[in-house]
């Protein structure tokens, strides 16, 4: 019963910081910016979108035809290159229509992500024989991996801005140091004299 309830207070604790990083600190928030006309800007896309809901970029790396010529296959690579560099670059989720959402049920998913992902590090800690401050480094360097897993592909790919990047993998880290410190109590080995000896 210990164990679930560990993992329980751990999903609480992620979900929590969550919560305050996204709607209290302001920190996410803070690198988002506005155009400066939105009403021109969403009769654009909705004009434009051609699948509906979905990842949309700009400029749109289209594949030539099988029966292109290599001059032709190299020029729209040229011309992709060359628009590429000039700009405007877009990378975005678009839903160009109306949505049902509520908060409820975006809590409610962000409650299971957390329960999940707690679930998932209780496994791992499990099998760690590491003192309390190593196994609360270990929860710690989870949150980095996360971070250098998830974040900066897309500050490589997609030019996520730099400021964004380290808040995205500074909220990764505080979120598992914190969950961390919960399951670090209930999951894995102390190190001790006997450990040692096997």
């Amino acid at each position: 019963m210990k164990p679930v309830f560990a993992v329980l207070i751990t999903a609480v604790v992620s979900f929590v910081w969550g919560f305050i990083s996204w709607t209290q600190l302001g920190w996410h928030q803070a690198g988002m910016s506005d155009f400066k006309d939105e009403a021109v800007v969403g009769r654009v896309i909705q004009e434009n979108v051609g699948r509906g809901r979905g990842i949309y970029v700009l400029p749109f790396k289209h594949e030539a035809l099988t029966v292109a010529s290599e001059e032709e296959q190299a020029e729209m690579e040229k011309k992709h290159e060359q628009a590429y560099i000039n700009g405007p670059y877009v990378y975005a989720i678009v839903r160009p229509g109306k949505t049902e959402w509520t908060m409820r049920r975006s809590l409610i998913q962000g409650f299971v992500r957390s329960l999940l992902a707690s679930v998932i590090l209780a496994v791992l800690m499990s099998q760690l024989t590491m003192s309390y401050p190593g196994k609360l480094c270990f929860t710690a360097a989870v949150g980095v991996f996360v971070g250098l897993a998830a974040d900066v592909p897309d500050w490589i790919w997609f030019e996520l801005p730099g400021r964004d990047l380290m808040v995205n993998m500074a909220d990764h880290f505080i979120e598992w140091a914190l969950a961390g410190s919960v399951l670090a109590f209930f999951f894995g080995k102390e190190l001790n004299v006997r450990n040692d000896r096997y």
